[in-house]
């Protein structure tokens, strides 16, 4: 077998890094108000009307429910059993700000021994909180999702879209009090999605330059403490934070999903000096400056230039995937690699 060997110059583009543009993103695209966060509820249901994928005579429980549902409905039996029945778990998660009559998306998982619950009808079942309270009840037709060119659906899970409706609204707490605040002021907390100190400084910044009597501050558990501006409304405050532009600053990644081939990664990923080998396949990336020919492969300093490159030589996406694997476990990788 003829060896393929590409050689890639890890040479640092100044000129063009200094040269790009500095992307920026709001505040809100990266963060969000503390107080103001999801809500998961989920309950017990039957489903029926399936066409004979239900639970089985096995599952006692499905029965018990069954024979319950029957008998609120004024209709007493002793041996009820059917597979046109199913016993599943109905899931959900109501937004910060939701109101009486809101319509939700909830998700239908079988717990029996069901073959699929698709065609089935979902009877009319309460969604809970961790409190206890009935916060939404789900009914409806069940729906499985279909992925293109796969070759296996699951079908014992399933959706409704807008399947529940609200019976109980939530009131968010955003604004807060020390109770041993002297000065007697309100304060709101800002929560990154994901914790970067450098981010936080650039916000912290931002904020101040914007409203300086706001006197942001890095408070306990990594959020940012902003006290409320006297003769500015709740909503026209937040909202002028939330559009603040800063510059993200995260690590970089390089995503991977080794089922469809799919790879994602930043622009300036930088690889180190490194040799690997694949099945006759062999990268070598070197700290020099030295030209290569096109027909090989161009230099490369990037991990995108890496995978251009390799996409360009008729490289397959499993080698693709293998080489970024071992640049990673060799340290050569500057980036963390998350494989899907």
């Amino acid at each position: 077998m003829i060896k393929r060997i590409f050689f890639i110059s890890a040479v640092v583009l100044l000129a063009a890094v200094s040269g790009r543009a500095e992307v920026s993103v709001k505040v809100k695209d990266i963060s969000y108000i503390d107080g103001l966060k999801e809500n998961q509820i989920f309950g017990y249901g039957l489903v029926v009307g399936l066409p004979g994928t239900g639970d089985t005579r096995k599952s006692p429980l499905t029965k018990s429910s069954l024979k319950n549902l029957l008998k609120n409905l004024g209709m007493e039996g002793d041996d009820i059993t059917s597979a046109n029945t199913a016993a599943v778990l109905v899931t959900g998660r109501l937004p910060a700000f939701v109101r009486v009559g809101d319509r939700i998306d909830v998700t239908v998982s079988s717990i029996g021994d069901a073959k699929s619950l698709e065609g089935g009808i979902l009877v009319q079942s309460p969604l809970r909180g961790n409190d206890g309270a009935v916060y939404a009840v789900a009914q409806g037709t069940l729906a499985v999702p279909r992925i293109k060119n796969e070759r296996r659906t699951v079908r014992t899970v399933a959706q409704i879209d807008g399947g529940a409706v609200v019976e109980r609204e939530i009131y968010p707490e955003i604004v807060f009090r020390d109770k041993d605040d002297k000065e007697d002021e309100n304060k709101i907390f800002i929560v990154l999605r994901e914790w970067d100190y450098t981010v936080g400084n650039s916000i912290i910044k931002a904020v101040a330059n914007k409203y300086p009597e706001s006197k942001p501050v890095m408070a306990p558990g990594g959020r940012i403490q902003v006290t409320l501006v006297k003769n500015i409304s709740i909503p026209e405050f937040i909202s002028t934070i939330e559009n603040i532009e800063v510059a993200p600053a995260y690590r970089a990644k390089v995503v991977v999903n080794e089922r469809d081939g799919t790879i994602v990664t930043g622009g300036e990923v930088k690889i180190s000096a490194a040799l690997v080998s694949r099945e006759g396949l062999t990268v070598e990336i070197k700290e020099t400056g030295k030209k290569v020919s096109a027909s090989e492969m161009k230099d490369s300093a990037t991990v995108k230039e890496l995978v251009d490159s390799l996409n360009a030589t008729g490289a397959t996406t499993v080698d693709i995937i293998s080489i970024l694997k071992a640049l990673e476990a060799s340290g050569a990788l500057h980036a963390e690699l998350i494989v899907r």
